[in-house]
């Protein structure tokens, strides 16, 4: 089975491809579809984007990989689950907007009829091939949604051994947690969390919608705010919604024991958090909910390396999209070494199941540091100077050098440069691909850039810093080697660089790095190495390419769009240099 296609159909939904066991291409729906968060139904337009990416059609597809959870109910014979299945629609969770009616599978196949992974009585496979124009004879499998994010997270990892760590808001039958070890041969799974109304995941999101944000989306926010405030005036108010059981390596809280019903016990959290939201300057309550998630799952963690004598931990799943709990788990003493999937959302799951797949079909597979992942379209010259040419902007076709040293002069001189170069990343994070970029010494830009992106100012930009020079700014590099690459944990920034570097410095002293080697990305590589011979220092500012609200660029007109709108001053799209002004 040469070519297999992985399919994430959640509420952040996407699209992978592997051929010949090796991952080809990964895109996520919102970026081909320009909605944020586009999921709950199959991602066609992200598994057609993968598939050309990868240069493979429909018709080679042999197998395709599903998750468990969140499945379009279509797909199901609902004479075969009659009244039991009505009665066990999944609940609309508020923050799954539109989309399909969903089936959660797992839950009906394990409280329904106990059979475990064995769709085939009421799956409509032909139908949903036929769907899809895919071949008829390829294969379909449904996995588990824990076991995509820990299977994701362990394979990348690079580990030969490891535990393993997934928390995100829920999964099948309520789990939002599961533990284990990894070898070579496999995972081992531990152990998991179901307890009623106590997923850090879903108390997270309950804070966002409580502040006025948007769950799933604006997590993000409620980590800058934290900060700006001080845990210690509520943090035992906020012990009682989350706190650890590691013994029992799961979570709780002081609701679950006086309800039945899982619903009740999660409205009664989620009313709880929201009269403090009330009640408290939110700077508080964001800073005093951070020390909460920090502190708990930072104990089921230390129970698991104790428990299975790993030092190394590679973890998945939305929760670990926190940067601040990264860099917390990579500080503990017993640990050595810390991996985070860089699609760390649900996402991600697509690249799970298709590992999944690929291993139960004797694919020939090798095991490897995951250093990139950039693995999403690219856009040739002509495409590039179309889109420029339709928005009136002259065609200024450079050479490579000439294209690094027009952008560095422009970063150097104080104007944004949009960056659009290569393969899209795959993940939350603007690696270097489809990045705004701009220089750090700046102590205003988060005002001005922020407004011009429609951003709010307490959020910090990131910095992308030349491997080889990432110690001399940043503490504890060696332990996080291996999320730098992906903007996956925050770093205390050295006391000496922390004036000379204002842009890209948290209130707190931190920041979210990216490192950049010139073996996986060369062009952003040599553009910060151009910046650094003209300024002497080894990054730059670098935000993702979109506007407030909307998803990372992914098509050449997104990134003219930004430049007619004076959202960014230059853009660099493929060879071609255009800024504002240059238009006809």
């Amino acid at each position: 089975m040469p070519v297999i296609l992985g399919l994430a159909s959640s509420h952040d939904a996407s699209a992978c491809v592997f051929i010949d066991g090796r991952l080809a291409a990964a895109i996520s729906q919102e970026r081909v579809t320009r909605r944020k968060n586009d999921g709950c139904r199959i991602p066609l337009e992200a598994m057609e984007h993968a598939l050309e990416c990868a240069g493979v059609g429909r018709a080679d597809v042999g197998g395709v990989a599903l998750m468990h959870s969140f499945f379009p109910e279509k797909y199901f014979r609902r004479e075969s689950l009659a009244k039991e299945v009505e009665a066990r629609l999944v609940r609309a969770r508020r923050r799954m907007q539109g989309g399909e009616r969903q089936l959660n599978v797992n839950d009906l196949l394990k409280r329904i009829a106990g059979r475990g992974g064995d769709i085939e009585p009421w799956f409509r496979r032909a139908e949903f091939l036929a769907g899809l124009g895919l071949p008829p004879a390829a294969r379909v499998r449904f996995y588990d949604h824990h076991a995509t994010h820990a299977m994701a997270a362990a394979w990348y990892s690079g580990f030969e051994e490891c535990a393993v760590l997934t928390i995100d808001g829920v999964g099948e039958l309520n789990i939002f947690h599961t533990s284990g070890t990894w070898s070579g041969a496999g995972l081992d799974r531990l152990g998991h969390s179901d307890s009623l109304g106590a997923s850090p995941g879903e108390y997270y999101e309950a804070i966002t919608a409580a502040m006025g944000f948007i769950p799933l989306r604006h997590e993000g926010k409620v980590l800058g705010l934290a900060a700006h405030g001080d845990a210690r005036r509520l943090y035992k108010e906020f012990r009682r919604a989350l706190r650890a059981a590691p013994r029992s390596n799961s979570f709780g809280n002081s609701f679950e024991s006086d309800f039945s019903g899982r619903a009740d016990a999660y409205s009664a959290r989620e009313g709880y958090l929201e009269g403090l939201v009330r009640a408290h300057p939110r700077e508080d309550v964001a800073a005093a909910a951070q020390a909460v998630f920090e502190d708990a799952i930072e104990e089921v963690a230390r129970d698991l390396l104790s428990r299975t004598g790993q030092r190394r931990l590679a973890v998945n799943g939305g929760v670990f999209a926190n940067v601040k709990l990264n860099q917390r788990l990579a500080a503990l003493p017993e640990l050595d070494r810390l991996f985070v999937f860089p699609a760390m959302s649900d996402t991600g799951n697509s690249v799970g199941a298709a590992l999944f797949m690929a291993f139960e079909t004797g694919e020939p597979m090798k095991q490897e540091t995951l250093r990139s992942a950039y693995w999403g379209s690219a856009w040739d010259d002509a495409a590039c100077a179309k889109a420029l040419a339709a928005a009136g902007f002259a065609l200024e076709k450079l050479d490579e050098a000439a294209l690094v040293a027009r952008a560095a002069d422009a970063v150097h001189s104080g104007r944004v440069v949009g960056w659009f170069q290569g393969r899209m990343e795959f993940g939350p994070r603007a690696l270097g691909n489809r990045s705004m970029v701009a220089r750090p010494t700046d102590s205003e830009i988060n005002r001005t850039l922020n407004a011009r992106l429609a951003r709010t100012e307490f959020m910090p930009f990131a910095p992308s810093v030349l491997e080889e020079h990432a110690a001399e700014l940043f503490d504890g590099v060696a332990k996080s080697a291996d999320c730098l690459p992906f903007m996956t944990i925050t770093c205390n920034v050295r006391q000496d660089w922390r004036a000379r570097i204002p842009a890209v410095v948290h209130v707190d002293g931190t920041a979210r790095p990216q490192t950049v080697s010139s073996a996986t990305n060369p062009l952003y590589w040599k553009l910060i190495e151009a910046y650094r011979q003209r300024s002497g220092i080894p990054l730059v500012l670098n935000t993702s390419f979109n506007v407030h609200e909307e998803p990372i660029v992914c098509f050449p007109e997104n990134a003219v769009q930004a430049l007619s709108e004076d959202r960014i001053d230059c853009l660099a799209l493929g060879p071609y240099w255009a800024q504002r002004g240059s238009a006809g």
